[in-house]
């Protein structure tokens, strides 16, 4: 009796030290370089932190044209009305502009443009004022991305890293700092080169319609 006794006191030891030992979890908080789970995205955007030890781009960025602020522009102003029929007949983005100044991801101003039959996708544009292209290709962050020339304007195309066909999204340099971005996620799977066409389209767009306001 006594050395069962025993043995069940040490196991019971043993469950107890497992449970607090299986507790000890770090949460998902994602930063540059950090592994993003597709299923637990980050919350905010992963930022690299302006200091003398930051991350420099593997690839030489080709100096813009001009700078164009983003600074007052509303992201919905950037679609004339041509461009809009142009999407529609293109790419069959047929719903109006809609405006979303919530805030959302990068704290940035938001123009979304649906679909209104199948595959019911959107493309949004957001004009962000707190970060340039620059970390994009620092290869630091979980995406998979190329640069690009979108009107004689350096950009980047980006997707999840290791994904195929649920993301593309288009930055463009328009400032130091600054950058125009085009995002189109596919609700049924589409190859991220035709996602990447439509992305660079819409932000030759309103990229154009930006230069007509400065």
């Amino acid at each position: 009796m006594h050395k069962r006794g025993l043995v069940l006191t040490i196991i019971g030891l043993v469950v107890l030290a497992c449970g607090v030992a299986c507790t000890d979890s770090t949460g998902g908080i994602a930063t540059p370089g950090a592994t993003v789970s597709e299923t637990d995205p980050p919350t905010d955007p992963p930022t690299d932190e302006p200091s003398s030890g930051s991350p420099e781009p593997t690839v030489e960025i080709p100096a813009r044209p001009q700078e164009l602020s983003l600074d007052g522009v509303k992201p919905c102003s950037l679609f004339a009305q041509p461009q809009l029929k142009q999407l529609k007949d293109q790419f069959k983005f047929d719903e109006p502009p809609e405006a979303d100044n919530s805030g959302g991801t990068y704290n940035a101003p938001m123009c979304s443009i649906a679909q209104s039959a199948e595959p019911f996708n959107s493309v949004d544009v957001l004009l962000v004022t707190t970060e340039g292209i620059e970390p994009w290709l620092t290869g630091k962050r979980n995406v998979d991305a190329w640069l690009v020339s979108v009107g004689g304007f350096p950009a980047v195309d980006y997707k999840l890293a290791g994904t195929e066909d649920e993301e593309c999204v288009t930055s463009v340099g328009v400032a130091d700092g600054q950058q125009l971005m085009v995002d189109l996620q596919a609700l049924q799977e589409t190859d991220y080169h035709q996602l990447c066409q439509i992305t660079e389209k819409a932000a030759a767009m309103a990229l154009q319609t930006l230069q007509s306001l400065k």
